[in-house]
């Protein structure tokens, strides 16, 4: 799973059938101030093992699904929800009710290669993760996701000779700017390892070992001449030396 959000959210709609649920809810972007974001969700509920807790409108609930950002809107698909309030025990609950905590997010791409950026100004360097995705709320497929990713200055020194043929995991602060199309990753872990392509490159079997296991040639001798192997094994022949032919004349 390559995105994965997680925040404290305020449930603006909510309707539900037998399959699933969907609605509208907003999260907290300040840790200081009263300034919320809008998310479509959607979470299907006709699985008995599904971690999807119901909830009502003007409730707050904790939300953990898969994020795509499109077109200056935000979709999640619900993976688990935990109720914290509801209407029937706090009939004055509010999107004020948030707690001011930053709305988290995962998100693991292949990074692209010449992106990287140094700010010595804010002491911070940056690159961006790419890849396309499908939005679960919407059913579209092959949506260009991009993600800036910022770290400070002196965290992971070898990461800008990692970035090629990369694939990048980041946890962190998530941050949309009005003036900017791409979100960013306030990131405090970083993780990266090679592409799955270049891996597997390194395990395919050499030429010999794929000569080795490859069928008897058509033009081997239909017989053996007897005489003449045992003159071989007199000689200490090197190639008639190995175990396995030292155990078949033994038997």
């Amino acid at each position: 799973m390559s995105s994965v959000f997680i925040a404290f959210c305020f449930i603006k709609t909510v309707s539900r059938n037998s399959k699933f649920l969907n609605g509208t809810a907003v999260y907290c972007v300040s840790n200081d101030e009263d300034e919320f974001r809008k998310l479509n969700y959607k979470g299907f509920t006709g699985n008995s093992e599904i971690l999807i807790v119901d909830f009502e409108r003007n409730s707050i609930v904790l939300m953990i699904g898969r994020y795509v950002y499109h077109q200056n809107a935000e979709y999640l698909s619900l993976i688990q929800t935990v109720p914290l309030s509801s209407p029937q025990t706090d009939s004055n609950c509010v999107p004020e009710d948030l707690p001011y905590t930053f709305p988290l997010l995962i998100y693991s791409a292949p990074a692209v290669t010449s992106s990287y950026k140094s700010n010595d100004a804010i002491g911070r360097q940056s690159f961006m993760l790419s890849k396309k995705l499908y939005n679960p709320v919407t059913g579209q497929k092959g949506i260009e996701s991009d993600m800036i990713v910022s770290y400070a200055n002196g965290h992971y020194d070898s990461l800008k000779e990692s970035l090629k043929k990369s694939v990048i995991s980041a946890i962190g602060r998530l941050k949309i700017n009005t003036n900017s199309k791409i979100p960013h990753i306030i990131s405090s872990e970083i993780e990266w390892s090679y592409a799955a392509s270049e891996s597997s490159s390194l395990i395919q079997p050499s030429p010999g070992k794929r000569n080795s296991s490859s069928k008897p040639s058509s033009d081997k001798p239909s017989a053996t001449d007897l005489k003449d192997l045992a003159n071989q094994i007199r000689s200490k022949d090197p190639e008639l030396q190995k175990p396995s032919n030292e155990s078949s004349d033994k038997n």
